[in-house]
């Protein structure tokens, strides 16, 4: 069985940046988060993305553990509320709300998760016990070493629009685990052409990266404003 490094690979994909597809209440909240933070709209916007499917997609774990996570942390005295309120929701909804409470250090994060996964046998839950024991890395704390950690970042920016999420993505693009680089250096451009904090954290990180990022963080940057509507 494949470690499960960020936090339960069944539940996290290794697709960078997924796109939300922008079109629900839910996805609408998640995607404009930092610019306007509603966390009393959570219960209402956890039930419109479970209507919507989302988190059936694997494309979206990553992401939403670090998003949820964060809001988490941003308000450890509602974490509670929010589970109780969320526990008739399909399991799907209810294992990713409890890792990512557990990933934010809430007290009954690791028995949610316990509870979340207790129908599973053998190796998995011998995983889940391991993992547990550990203890939860901070998303702040992780590592962008591989696509399915870039999308927890992303989450938690989307969630805080702390640069430090993205300038830890922008180390990604000077990676050599095959395939990172360039998963990197396309959904910066992406993220960069919506998002335009994304675009202005870029050129502020221009003469702040080792050479052999900069390179390939002004082609992102390039790719951005080209993509970017026109005024």
């Amino acid at each position: 069985m494949k470690p499960l490094r960020i936090a339960f690979a069944a539940c996290v994909s290794l697709a960078a940046f997924p796109v939300l597809g922008a079109d629900g209440f839910g996805r609408q909240w998640m995607e404009n988060y930092y610019q306007h933070p509603a966390p009393d709209a959570l219960v209402q916007a956890v039930c419109s993305l479970n209507e919507d499917g989302y988190f059936n997609e694997p494309a979206q774990q990553g992401a939403a553990l670090g998003f949820f996570s964060t809001v988490f942390q941003q308000n450890p005295k509602q974490v509670d509320n929010w589970l109780r309120a969320s526990r008739f929701l399909p399991l799907p909804t209810r294992r990713t709300l409890a890792i990512a409470a557990w990933l934010a250090g809430d007290p009954t994060g690791e028995r949610r998760v316990r509870e979340s996964f207790g129908m599973f046998k053998f190796p998995v839950r011998a995983e889940v016990d391991r993992l547990l024991a550990a203890g939860a890395l901070s998303v702040n704390q992780t590592p962008v070493d591989s696509a399915a950690s870039m999308n927890l970042r992303w989450g938690a920016f989307l969630a805080s629009g702390d640069e430090r999420h993205i300038v830890s993505v922008l180390g990604a693009l000077g990676s050599n685990e095959p395939g990172l680089a360039t998963a990197a250096r396309f959904a910066l451009a992406r993220d960069a052409a919506s998002h335009p904090r994304v675009l202005e954290i870029c050129r502020e990180q221009l003469d702040r990266q080792p050479q052999a990022i900069r390179a390939e963080l002004r082609a992102v940057v390039d790719d951005a404003t080209a993509q970017r509507p026109k005024a």
